[in-house]
């Protein structure tokens, strides 16, 4: 049985937060596709390239999801994000879920530097 689009983004949360690269891609397919301002990533490959480097943008990252509205197979989010070098306040994405996956998903993000460092 297909995984629904809630368990499918669950999943994809615990995934991010423990940076688990392998647990993130279960979640798409090689037909997958990511969509950001700088490019277009197809397949699982390029996706897991994706995510590893906004990973290593964020180390210890602090995740939440203040918005988060689904509409059958489609989830909008809004995201904050805050680690001990980069930070983001105006995340969105959208997801489009297909066949138990995240067929499309659109990322949008500013990553501006922490300022830990001056506490």
């Amino acid at each position: 049985m297909a995984r629904t689009p809630q368990q499918i983004f669950d999943h994809h949360g615990m995934a991010m937060d423990s940076r688990n690269l392998d647990a993130i891609l279960e979640d798409y397919t090689d037909q997958s596709v990511v969509i950001t301002a700088e490019r277009v990533y197809r397949g699982k490959r390029e996706i897991r390239a994706f995510f590893s480097t906004l990973l290593d943008a964020l180390p210890q990252a602090e995740w939440a999801v203040p918005v988060m509205i689904f509409e059958g197979n489609v989830l909008y989010i809004e995201w904050t994000v805050t680690s001990s070098a980069h930070r983001v306040s105006d995340g969105v994405d959208t997801f489009v879920f297909a066949h138990g996956a995240i067929a499309l998903q659109t990322a949008r993000a500013s990553l501006v530097k922490s300022r830990l460092d001056a506490l």
